[in-house]
């Protein structure tokens, strides 16, 4: 990052514990009401944590894909020129439509560690309701995704891929 430079932090998270569970905490911790500012989702219920469990697991089940890994979990923190819950919204929306023909589900939170006051959490099913396929987490494709975001918000974007040994947490 250049020094004093404003971006936006996009962090991948792998993480293959727990299978399906993973997936079934990914979508509590995602649509949790005491945290969640303004859920949004495609192709799941976004607020009611086991409709949406129950919606990604039905493509996993229908495709016979329940022991590949879950879920693509990405954490995208807002720079500081995000001021308002109305801004942060926005551009959570217009950020998760980058995975067409995946499900997804996602959320505001307030208060990032790093950068700004908002940051949005994005749990995509990794199998395909159009075809089965598994979605990418290559660098490749989430360097296309950066690409998306600093489209969308104006700002570069810095990855980060954290791998992960334990459940969900912020």
């Amino acid at each position: 990052k250049g020094r004093g430079e404003i971006m936006v932090n996009v962090i991948m998270i792998r993480n293959t514990y727990g299978g399906v569970e993973y997936l079934r905490n990914g979508c509590f911790y995602v649509t949790n009401h005491d945290r969640a500012i303004a859920p949004g989702g495609f192709g799941v219920n976004y607020t009611d944590a086991v409709a949406c469990y129950n919606n990604m697991l039905a493509v996993k089940q229908f495709y016979r894909k329940t022991s590949d890994n879950p879920l693509l979990h990405i954490v995208v923190s807002y720079n500081e020129k995000v001021k308002d819950i109305i801004t942060a919204t926005c551009l959570s929306n217009k950020i998760a439509g980058f995975f067409n023909g995946y499900q997804y589900v996602y959320c505001t939170h307030e208060k990032d560690r790093e950068c700004s006051w908002f940051h949005m959490h994005l749990v995509i099913n990794s199998v395909s309701y159009l075809n089965g396929n598994l979605i990418s987490s290559w660098v490749g494709y989430m360097q296309q995704f950066c690409a998306h975001v600093s489209a969308i918000t104006g700002q570069r974007t810095w990855l980060s891929i954290k791998t992960k040994t334990n459940d969900f947490d912020d």
